[in-house]
């Protein structure tokens, strides 16, 4: 992981470096989400990239069983 040190401006804006923005992988006008709790803040790109990146994260623990769990655990819903 990198890190870089950004000024914040006037109006509370930032500029990102072009390392950054480019690792990140965002460009003028495009989307980002800022992810941020107890004093700490993430800058994700694209929410549909981070999504994607998140997409199948932590497969390995349901080896292959993860549609076979949850059609098991619908099974069980009490539907009235």
């Amino acid at each position: 992981m990198q890190t870089v040190t950004v000024t914040i401006g006037k109006r509370a804006q930032i500029v990102i470096p072009k390392k950054a923005r480019e690792a990140i992988g965002i460009k003028v006008g495009s989307k980002a989400t800022i992810v941020y709790q107890n004093g700490l803040g993430v800058i994700l790109g694209d929410p549909r990239q981070a999504g994607q990146l998140l997409e199948g994260l932590g497969k390995e623990i349901w080896k292959g069983n993860g549609d076979k769990h949850l059609k098991k655990e619908r099974a069980s819903w009490d539907r009235d």
